[in-house]
């Protein structure tokens, strides 16, 4: 597969092999100096894999905690003592938490140096790692500082996804049914039939579904690579999503945050006339489904919640903006756009509803 883009020097490869270290190895004959950069976690269990003794192995703490000004400073010195400069390489190999982290630092370091991503989890291989999106977190929110920049490879390795537990693929599971709502009535549809531990299902499935979810990602950031107007909808379930991983500390899973985000932001869809209410009822029984609607949320969380939302980089004034369905595998747009502004009272009535309907 390849990621095109009309800026010069800006399109990349997306690979899929299991030779990582043969990888790892192979870009020490076009690169002097080369990091590997993994959070502690994956050193543990790859360790032999990924690291070599004439490149640079730095080690990170796992979680979203890591994604900060303090960590990247980390990186940054570890670099500039071991005299990394414009020529040189960084490889990203980690989930999404690592691949925003560093690919916001080689974005930055010396205005820019050579970045390979290599997702580990199901959520960075589908989701995260393609797209040229990098970020750190602050005290004010998720993902508020960051850069556009594209890496020149990504090497996807499925065989990493076997020694996840089950609670991390059901987290990329989120991603890949939001997939299935904005762009593909015909992956919703196969979701409802697979077995729901996904793993458990015929590899030539599970590898179909992964890559019918890249696809949809490349053609949408092919067309909107700055996020000016069409890739706004990969964000749905993203705007209530950020906002309760941010109500949270982000000590609940990204993947459950988004799936109730897109709960809220389907109800919000049904209640302004697009969604029709028997695809809600689709969009939440699937949801339900792969268990992505557990959170317990209370009404006096509304208003708390509603106030992290207005930090979302995609709103233009005080209303909050959404990409929402029209219906299953279809964005609206209007007046030529796909995200639309919504009132406080609908966003607080469909957070209140979808409270209800969970309680009952």
């Amino acid at each position: 597969m390849r990621v095109l883009h009309s800026e010069k020097n800006t399109s990349y490869r997306i690979i899929f092999s299991n030779k990582i270290k043969e990888y790892i190895k192979k870009q020490s004959s076009k690169y002097k100096k080369i990091a590997v950069i993994a959070d502690t976690n994956l050193w543990k269990h790859y360790g032999k894999e990924i690291g070599r003794k004439d490149i640079l192995n730095i080690k990170i703490e796992p979680g979203e905690r890591s994604k900060s000004i303090k960590t990247k400073n980390y990186i940054e010195d570890l670099l500039l003592k071991n005299n990394f400069n414009r020529n040189s390489l960084i490889i990203a190999i980690g989930g999404g938490v690592i691949g925003d982290l560093v690919g916001f630092t080689a974005s930055t370091f010396m205005r820019g140096v050579a970045l390979v991503h290599i997702p580990t989890s199901l959520i960075a291989i589908v989701d995260s790692s393609i797209g040229g999106k990098t970020a750190i977190d602050n005290k004010y929110g998720k993902n508020l500082i960051g850069t556009f920049y594209n890496p020149k490879e990504i090497i996807i390795n499925l065989d990493f996804l076997k020694s996840l537990p089950n609670k991390e693929i059901r987290q990329g599971m989120a991603e890949i049914i939001k997939y299935s709502i904005i762009d593909s009535k015909s992956l919703f549809i196969s979701l409802n039939q697979i077995n729901k531990q996904f793993l458990l299902n015929k590899k030539s499935i599970t590898n179909q579904i992964i890559k019918e979810c890249i696809k949809i990602k490349i053609k949408t950031v092919e067309s909107d690579f700055k996020e000016s107007d069409k890739r706004m909808i990969l964000n749905f379930g993203h705007t209530v999503g950020h906002a309760l991983e941010k109500f949270y500390k982000y000590k609940k899973s990204h993947g459950d945050c988004i799936g109730f985000g897109m709960l809220v932001e389907a109800k919000i869809a049904n209640k302004i006339n697009h969604l029709s209410s028997n695809e809600y009822h689709k969009i939440k029984e699937l949801l339900n489904s792969y268990e992505l609607i557990n959170l317990n949320i209370k009404k006096t969380n509304v208003k708390e919640l509603l106030r992290y939302m207005r930090l979302d980089k995609k709103n233009l004034d005080s209303s909050v903006t959404f990409s929402l369905p029209k219906k299953i595998g279809s964005i609206i747009k209007t007046r030529g756009k796909h995200s639309i502004q919504i009132k406080d009272k609908i966003i607080i009535d469909s957070l209140n509803t979808v409270i209800d309907e969970i309680k009952n």
